[in-house]
């Protein structure tokens, strides 16, 4: 027995030593995490802490008898209620505890953080029978956590801000909850002394006056040695200070109240320099963009001052110009013997010239002032190739060079953009190819390049391009070729004019030369897709399975001709002499397919279209066949062609919209059953009645207007806005006799503008303003009065109260005929298309109404949507008043009442909902396929 008990106390022994080595591991991990534990049970209501617990919260084990009281105590009174939920919650419903919180605060020392974590034990009726956790000093990593945070909002702060004010104003809400040194004061230079400071209190804490003294006085010393500074305050914590510098010059200085009596800790003072060099940073920023807005403001005066007297030296060199042209023109009139006749033309051409170089002067300047805004709307690129071409078609016939278009490799049919700016370069490239080419041809071929982007190369057989001037023929007033001796003239700016244009648009220019053997010009505009929808080809299915024969003895108008016949599924042959054609006609009676229509060049060697019409014409077996004679060098009269032959004429060069009329009507492939065109007395010509300017921003109401006037045998002038009629009538007051005058406009609208020419005086007093509205009422009646406008037309404009209105201002016989009655399908559209063909309107007109009314409509749609997203009742109200307009003026009655309901709604300050918009632009597209189909009978 004895053995056995001595066996018992050994056993008991070695397991105390074991606990006792445990508790001391225990208490030396627990010291070396900074981590003390607690428990609290239940039986005994007991709360038993580790000695870690207490040197983490810092009493004495042998003075102190833990209690939950004196635990809350020892927390920060900010923090208490936090606790407090957080033990309710373990104790009453067993749910676990974590939270971080801060002790109370003691003078002179940094804020210390705990993490108190703790798990409760339940029994089977849910009350507690034991707890117990851990609590950590977490203080140093909290202090990382909080200056990064701090670091990361005042570099927010820092990057959002566009100067050190603004960056000091989001440090006061941004900044601020992540400091651990809230600033006393933020000193800066005063703009009138820089070495005098102005001090700003910052509000972070209630500091008192000597503090503030302190540390204005810690500033003043700072800003002469540039360097960071600690010093004991009034209150017995260290204060900082620190300097902001940018390039050894003094941004602004930062003091701040460390909290502590010891001296800042390095990773702290860290923390303080790197925010002084973010406040550096933005004080570089805001210097640096001073500089450079300084330097840009230079630069813009600069381009002014040259651009305004580039213009100002235009306007006064054209003025006298305009004289010298009107009277050389004068003088030509008269009677002059062959000598005077010479130098009349030579004064003529003279001033023409000067007076071209003056406007490319006059246009660089609006572009180097930045006065170059790109219009959008709908066009067909082709169409403005053709026109723009067409302009100096009368410059490569007078030396006789042959000038050939070709669109058709995937140009699209519809693109959004400017047609103006557009159709400008075609031009300048085309006069200067012309220019510099003396003998054979000039070729425009135009290409899609995807989506709604075209390409556009100009190629002759000019004298070519040096490789070493090609780099600066895009710089203005630069030349190839700028001797003395030089045979072309010019100022070189159309080159210069074009590059820019191109380069707004988004597109690139560029050339391609071989000196002596010609170049080859080419620019990119990409285009947006359009709004709109294209024009059905019409026409292209009536040419369709024509047999034509082209005759011409130039290789590459034989290729570009046959090249757009075969793009309409025309079948094609071409010859290339006289000789090769009557040959290839003889060979086609023998054949089951003979020709449709023969395509004659005039200028042929041997022997010539005319020759060779009248060869056919000889053979009875050929009396079927239609001739169409190609030209530059002559504009035949119907009887001449009448005795050759000829069925038509065609110039060149040759457009593809008038090639395909022409073609259509040869092959003789209309629907019977479609009536022909009506034909419409002429109307008087020479603007006998008078010279009217039409101020109007829509193209619809621009064409219409422009169409009854001329039927009225008036000169018509268009002005888009207000700015441009008041501009018109400043270079010539007296050069019109009544002014049409829009109400709504943008840029200026109807009744500043009339108010504006009523003030300039002189016979503006006197000249007719006839206002143009849709809206009818009394008021507005009375609002173009009060404005100083003398009549009133209300919109849809009739025609026969235009016709009276237009007889009351200006006296005189117009010449009105009616148009015969056409007959067709009656509709409120086809009623106002009939009416206008009735009122002296030629198809072409009317047709061009329609496509313009469709692409018009459809982007003021567009605006309208826009505003309506925006909230912007007054735009909802003008984008649904113009299209009213435009939609009455053609006779779209409901579309017009549908705008006038969301136009009223507008303005009382109702937007249109998302389902209204639906359904107007559902009207919009039913009111285009209206149009279009009620002006079937005008193809």
């Amino acid at each position: 027995m004895t053995t056995i008990g001595h066996g018992e106390d050994v056993s008991r022994e070695s397991l105390v030593e074991e606990l006792e080595r445990r508790g001391r591991e225990l208490a030396e991990a627990q010291s070396i995490a900074k981590v003390g534990s607690w428990e609290f049970t239940a039986s005994d209501r007991v709360l038993r802490w580790s000695d870690e617990l207490f040197r983490v919260l810092e009493f004495e084990p042998q003075s102190f008898e833990p209690t939950g009281e004196t635990l809350f105590e020892r927390l920060h009174p900010e923090d208490r209620a936090i606790v407090e939920a957080a033990y309710a919650a373990m104790s009453g419903a067993g749910e676990p505890m974590s939270f971080d919180v801060r002790l109370r605060p003691v003078h002179g020392q940094p804020t210390r953080w705990v993490r108190v974590r703790g798990r409760a034990v339940m029994d089977e009726t849910g009350v507690l029978v034991r707890a117990a956790g851990t609590v950590q000093d977490i203080t140093e990593s909290k202090e990382a956590e909080q200056g990064l945070a701090f670091l990361s909002a005042m570099a927010a702060a820092a990057n959002e801000a566009p100067t050190l004010g603004d960056a000091l104003l989001a440090a006061d809400t941004i900044v601020r909850p992540f400091t651990q040194w809230p600033a006393i004061i933020v000193s800066a230079p005063t703009p009138a002394d820089p070495g005098a400071l102005v001090h700003f209190d910052a509000g972070w804490r209630d500091f008192g006056p000597a503090d503030l003294a302190f540390a204005r006085s810690m500033a003043d010393e700072v800003s002469e040695r540039l360097d960071i500074m600690q010093r004991v305050g009034p209150s017995g914590t260290v204060f900082v200070a620190g300097p902001a510098v940018v390039r050894d010059r003094l941004a602004c200085v930062v003091v701040s109240d460390s909290r502590a009596a010891a001296s800042p800790r390095p990773y702290e003072l860290a923390i303080f320099t790197q925010m002084l060099a973010l406040l550096a940073t933005v004080a570089q920023r805001e210097e640096v963009a001073a500089q450079l807005a300084t330097a840009r403001d230079e630069a813009l005066a600069a381009s002014r001052a040259k651009s305004e007297f580039l213009a100002t030296m235009s306007h006064e060199i054209r003025t006298p110009l305009n004289g010298v042209i009107g009277l050389s023109e004068l003088l030509s009139r008269t009677e002059l013997s062959t000598h005077q006749r010479r130098f009349a033309d030579g004064i003529d051409q003279a001033g023409r010239a000067l007076l071209a170089l003056v406007n490319d002067i006059l246009d660089l300047s609006k572009v180097e002032a930045g006065k170059l805004e790109l219009e959008e709307v709908d066009f067909d690129p082709r169409d403005v190739i053709e026109r723009s071409v067409a302009l100096v078609a009368e410059s490569a016939s007078g030396k006789d060079l042959e000038l050939v278009i070709s669109s058709v490799d995937q140009v699209p049919t519809l693109v959004r953009g400017d047609p103006v700016r557009f159709g400008q370069v075609v031009t300048n490239l085309v006069a200067n190819a012309v220019k510099f080419t003396d003998v054979g041809e000039i070729v425009v071929r135009a290409s899609g390049t995807g989506s709604s982007a075209v390409r556009v190369e100009v190629t002759d057989t000019g004298i070519g391009i040096a490789p070493e001037a090609q780099g600066q023929l895009f710089t203005a007033f630069s030349q190839a070729d700028s001797s003395t001796t030089r045979r072309y003239g010019g100022t070189g700016l159309g080159l210069a004019i074009s590059e820019r244009i191109v380069t707004a648009m988004g597109g690139e220019i560029g050339v391609e030369s071989t000196p002596g053997e010609g170049s080859t010009f080419w620019f990119t505009a990409p285009f947006l897709p359009p709004t709109g929808v294209s024009s059905p080809a019409m026409r292209e299915g009536a040419v369709a399975g024509l047999r034509v024969l082209v005759v011409d003895d130039n290789a590459t108008n034989r290729f570009i001709l046959a090249e757009q016949l075969r793009a309409w599924d025309v079948d094609v042959t071409v010859a290339a002499s006289a000789q090769e054609a009557l040959g290839e006609l003889d060979g086609s009676l023998r054949r089951a397919d003979g020709y449709d229509v023969v395509l004659l060049d005039y200028m042929m060697p041997d022997v010539d279209g005319e020759q060779l019409a009248r060869a056919i014409r000889s053979d009875e077996r050929l009396q079927g066949l239609r001739l169409a004679l190609l030209s530059s060098a002559l504009e035949p009269s119907a009887d001449w062609l009448e005795s050759a032959g000829i069925d038509t004429f065609v110039s060149k060069p040759i457009l593809a919209s008038r090639l395909l009329d022409e073609l259509a009507v040869l092959g003789g492939r209309f629907d019977a059953g479609r009536p022909e065109r009506a034909q419409l007395p002429a109307p008087p010509t020479g603007g006998a009645r008078g010279r009217v300017l039409v101020v109007e921003d829509n193209a619809v109401n621009q064409l219409v207007a422009t169409g009854m006037l001329h039927h009225l045998g008036c000169a018509v002038v268009i002005a888009h806005d207000g700015s441009e009629a008041v501009a018109a009538l400043a270079d010539d007051q007296d050069g019109f006799d009544a002014i049409l005058m829009d109400c709504q406009m943008p840029v200026m609208d109807g009744f500043d503008a009339t108010q504006t020419i009523r003030a300039m005086g002189g016979s503006l007093e006197r000249v007719p303003i006839i206002a143009m509205t849709a809206s009818a009422t009394a008021e507005e009646r009375e609002r173009c009065r009060q404005a100083g406008m003398d009549d009133f037309l209300s919109k849809p404009v009739d025609a026969e109260l235009l016709a009276a209105t237009i007889a009351r201002w200006l006296p005189g016989d117009s010449g009105d005929v009616p148009a015969p009655a056409l007959v067709g399908e009656v509709s409120a559209a086809d009623d106002r298309l009939r009416e206008l063909m009735d009122e002296g309107f030629d198809a072409d007109l009317v047709l061009r109404i329609v496509d313009r009314f469709g692409s018009s409509a459809h982007q003021t749609l567009v605006e309208l949507v826009a505003a309506a997203a925006a909230a912007d009742g007054p735009a909802v109200a003008d984008c649904a008043h113009r299209l009213r307009g435009s939609a009455d003026n053609v006779g779209l009655r409901s579309l017009g009442a549908r705008c006038l309901e969301v136009e009223l709604a507008a303005l009382d300050g109702a937007v249109p909902t998302g389902r209204q918009l639906d359904e107007l632009r559902v009207a919009v597209i039913g009111a285009i396929d209206e149009l279009v189909e009620a002006s079937a009978w005008l193809q």
